[in-house]
């Protein structure tokens, strides 16, 4: 097994060759997310209670509680996705002769979703290039979020995005990587 930066490695096998890419995080900011999930549970906690106790009376009142109940319940779902996927998850990438398989995977879960492997031209893969300062990198590298992929190739009509919230050298490598695994099976 081969290591490419701290977070992704490359195996080789007979006829396929597989990269697994970590999503942990730090001790410290899992434990945030955790103490985020606490808080904002207890005031979805809250919302409800109020919401179907009967204390209000007007009919404006439920209906302005029910409206920040469902943004609440929307944002519950978006933090456990977030958790889930730094505590459990993995991208999970798999390239054979017939095939380009990325697999988003939180405890096993997750859709393969697959690519003919003819169909990428492996020139095309490609490390995005942001800067660093701008405001939707600083987003898009924030540990609160899934955020997007650090590496893209063009399938049909749209982009493919994988390698979420890699450093810059570290997407620079996956997708040399990619671009030779590309070359070797799609011959």
């Amino acid at each position: 097994m081969k290591t490419i930066g701290d977070r992704i490695s490359l195996e080789q096998h007979k006829d396929y060759a597989t990269l697994v890419i970590s999503t942990k995080i730090e001790r410290w900011q899992e434990s945030l997310l955790l103490t985020w999930i606490i808080a904002w549970t207890f005031c979805g906690i809250a919302f409800m209670y109020y919401l179907f106790s009967g204390a209000l009376e007007g009919q404006n009142e439920k209906l302005v509680l029910f409206v920040i109940t469902v943004f609440w319940a929307y944002f519950e779902y978006r933090i456990v996705k977030t958790f889930l996927w730094r505590k459990y998850g993995i991208e999970f990438l798999k390239i054979d002769n017939d095939r380009f398989t990325i697999k988003k995977s939180i405890l096993s879960y997750g859709k393969a979703i697959e690519y003919m492997t003819k169909q990428i031209e492996p020139n095309k893969v490609e490390s995005l290039k942001q800067n660093p300062k701008s405001f939707a990198k600083v987003m898009n590298d924030s540990f609160w979020i899934i955020g997007e992929g650090a590496v893209r190739f063009s399938d049909k009509d749209k982009f493919v995005y994988f390698g979420h919230q890699l450093e810059a050298d570290e997407s620079e490598k996956l997708a040399v990587e990619v671009r030779k695994l590309l070359k070797k099976y799609a011959k």
